[in-house]
């Protein structure tokens, strides 16, 4: 394979060499093959003159490499292309019937195209310094990982977000395992540290440094596919591999994937990808995930929770999937109200699944291995694309932000002057808002565990009669099938009521001794037992009480969610999104108004009936309070937003420093490799000098953005770094590298 990559980097060397041309128009070759000294495989002859034969000998078929690159680029910007379409095509170019062996015969020389593509990039890359481990992935993003020396610290260090796909699904495992691939084993570290969020019996978390709004995630645990306990996240068994859960950062470049094997998007996979993003990023992560208030649950009950903490790990629910939590989770997990967040919206997963979801038709059939090579393919084209707009991406972030803070700035002073508010006064606005809602639903501990109690007593009492009636069906089963003939599925049907009654009873059994435990309870309690009636009613109360929250909270939420609808800069399918949460709100909001005529009427003396009139005054009674009012909290909203801008500024002047830095570097980087390279290995330092000039060309057109404000000037990553630079900087005394130097410069902007 080796002879085969240098002779495509001699080819690549001198592409035109010179051809003769039958009387047919047909292209002859003259091959000497083996000579007294030195033997010459064919296919390597071949690939001398740009073509790879189709059999190792006597090939009576060769593809030329242009005719390869050009699928490779074709698939590239539609990657719905597949090798099928491409070899009909050149088919009906050439006028030949078509063969389906020549489909065979396509993909396998593409395969081994790729092959050498891939090794010539290990060449370059060991040229160019970046051979050393996970270096791909430090350095996946400039704008995001380029760090200087000189830079002002950021809040959070990096923004990314994470979420699974379950197009790119396939029904074979995977072989191939690339840099930016968690394998299963690695992800299956995790798969017996996930406590089920939904299921209530995870151990308490008591942190200062944790949001109180943790106790609001029930809700997101029914609304999300992703929060949901892992048993009912199964998969059809006709797949394999159900999907990718996958890792961009804010600039849309691919960091981290795994596949989803046989299930939906269980915890273990986002507890794998955290490790990694911690393990080579450090500190002050912001990381987004529709479900990052339940995810965050998860992590303080596993094995990541010291690291995560230490390291100040912060999660957050992306902007447009936030309005479909409750507010109470907005106000701790939406990137309006986290500091440091700037205007990322972190919706980056959603766009990049849009893209790739154009493999799905040519990947769910297809070997695992090359749905594996098109999704590599396909992210590592995203990834060049995303390099070429990242002075784009910057500079429409920093006019952005300029705008919001021109706009939004002098509608808030006016608000203001108007209420006679500062800065202060939103800030407190927010706690109090929060202060609130916890307020709806905070419960004593010890309260708590007594009801609990009770109930597991109640459960433990049906199960133990449940047990019972499926014990004496088994004891007749086998009179049964003597004298009524009972046999296939009804004997089935027995069995397993009698083996999941006793199973029930067991963890019934096993949850009531460990409340006892945690009650310090030494004898049983029984219906005789005054502790037992006085908590049976409580319970009642309590669940009055509870209905009387929820149905107050409901009702505060659907308030203040109302506003939303008429903010301004809102697109239509953001609009339609939240107008969908309200209504399936006004729907909960008559569930709970029945469930609180319910309970109401259970109580000794019963409470009267609410109407839906009455909810109505209900909500106007909130209005009184100053964070609730709709000019105050249209304030306190600018307010915000006018904070994200400026942080926004400063990550744009930030990465856009990091962003020059790294193309002036990087054009050192290739100079350097192309002087090392040129004495020993011509062919590879053409290749080095190829790639070196399309990137200048793309640095260059990154810098051209006119209007902006930011500081245009280089910095220093390291001290080593910046070394390496002024050596190199000095090994520049020939002229003409000297002009190519300042050309470059000069499209750089910097002189």
């Amino acid at each position: 394979m080796d002879a085969l990559v240098n002779a495509y980097l001699l080819w690549r060397s001198n592409p035109s060499a010179p051809e003769e041309l039958s009387n047919n128009g047909a292209r002859t070759h003259h091959l000497n093959t083996v000579d007294f000294f030195y033997d010459c495989h064919p296919t390597v002859a071949f690939a001398r003159r740009g073509y790879l034969p189709t059999a190792p000998r006597n090939a009576s078929t060769a593809i030329a490499f242009q005719v390869l690159e050009a699928y490779r680029q074709l698939h590239r910007v539609c990657p719905k292309l597949s090798i099928y379409a491409q070899v009909q095509a050149l088919c009906h170019l050439h006028g030949q019937p078509f063969s389906r062996s020549f489909v065979g015969q396509f993909s396998s020389m593409f395969d081994v195209y790729l092959e050498i593509l891939h090794r010539v990039d290990n060449r370059v890359n060991k040229e160019l310094k970046r051979d050393s481990p996970e270096w791909r992935l430090r350095n996946a993003c400039p704008p995001c990982m380029y760090t200087l020396t000189d830079e002002p610290d950021l809040e959070l260090s990096l923004l990314c977000s994470m979420d699974g796909n379950r197009h790119l699904r396939q029904d074979e495992r995977v072989h191939r395992i690339k840099d930016l691939f968690l394998t299963p084993d690695a992800v299956d570290v995790f798969k017996d540290e996930v406590a089920s969020a939904g299921s209530g019996k995870a151990p308490p978390v008591q942190h200062g440094d944790i949001p109180n709004s943790l106790l609001s995630t029930a809700d997101c645990v029914e609304k999300w596919r992703a929060a949901a306990p892992e048993e009912r996240k199964r998969a059809f068994a006709l797949f394999h591999t159900t999907g990718v859960f996958a890792l961009f950062c804010r600039h849309g470049h691919p960091l981290v994937y795994c596949d989803m094997i046989r299930s939906g998007e269980l915890r273990k996979y986002a507890l794998a990808v955290i490790d990694k993003l911690m393990t080579v990023f450090g500190n002050n992560i912001g990381l987004a995930y529709d479900v990052g208030c339940d995810t965050w649950k998860t992590i303080l009950n596993c094995s990541l929770r010291d690291r995560a903490l230490e390291q100040r790990l912060r999660l957050i629910v992306p902007a447009f999937h936030g309005h479909q939590h409750n507010r109470l989770c907005q106000l701790d997990w939406h990137p309006m109200y986290i500091k440091g967040a700037g205007k990322e919206d972190f919706e980056g997963c959603e766009r990049a699944f849009k893209d790739s979801n154009m493999l799905a038709s040519g990947t769910r059939l297809a070997t695992a291995f090359h749905r594996h090579q098109a999704i590599e393919q396909h992210w590592t084209f995203r990834s060049l694309d995303k390099h070429a707009d990242s002075g784009t991406f910057i500079y429409n972030n920093y006019k952005q932000a300029l705008g919001i803070i021109r706009k939004d700035g002098a509608d808030l002073r006016i608000l203001s002057s108007k209420l006679g508010t500062t800065s202060a006064d939103y800030e407190q606005y927010l706690k109090e808002e929060k202060a609130y809602l916890e307020r709806l639903k905070a419960e004593p501990e010890e309260v708590s565990l007594r009801l609990e109690y009770l109930d597991s007593l109640q459960e433990l009492e049906e199960a133990n009669h449940r047990a019972n009636i499926s014990g004496k069906e088994r004891e007749k089963l086998d009179l049964d099938i003597t004298l009524k003939r009972v046999h296939g599925a009804a004997i089935t049907a027995v069995k397993n009521r009698y083996w999941y009654a006793w199973k029930k009873l067991e963890n019934a059994e096993a949850h009531t001794v460990a409340l006892e435990h945690r009650l310090s309870i030494e004898r049983r309690w029984t219906p005789a037992d005054p502790a037992y009636q006085e908590t049976m009613a409580e319970m009642t109360m309590r669940k009055y009480r509870v209905a009387l929250d929820k149905l107050e909270r409901l009702v505060v939420q659907r308030l203040l969610e109302l506003s939303k609808l008429s903010m301004g800069g809102i697109a239509y399918k953001l609009r339609e999104k939240i107008g969908q949460a309200l209504r399936t709100c006004a729907e909960a909001i008559r569930k709970a108004l029945d469930e609180y005529n319910k309970q109401a009427a259970l109580l000794d003396p019963p409470h009267p009936k609410l109407r839906w009139e009455q909810l109505i005054e209900l909500s106007s009674d909130i209005r009184q309070l100053k964070w609730a009012d709709p000019m105050h909290r249209e304030a306190t909203r600018l307010h915000f937003n006018i904070e994200r801008a400026q942080e926004e500024l400063v990550r744009c002047n930030v990465e856009m420093r990091r962003l020059l830095t790294f193309m002036y570097n990087e054009h050192f980087d290739y100079q350097r490799a192309i002087a090392a390279a040129t004495p020993f290995d011509p062919p590879l330092a053409h290749e080095l000098s190829t790639r070196w000039a399309e990137r200048d060309r793309v640095n260059a057109q990154i810098s051209q953005l006119p209007g902006f404000t930011g500081e245009l000037k280089l910095g220093r990553q390291d001290e080593a770094e910046d070394n390496n630079n002024v050596e190199q900087t000095q090994a520049v005394n020939d002229t003409e590298e000297a002009e190519e130097l300042v050309d470059f410069l000069d499209r750089l902007e910097l002189i």
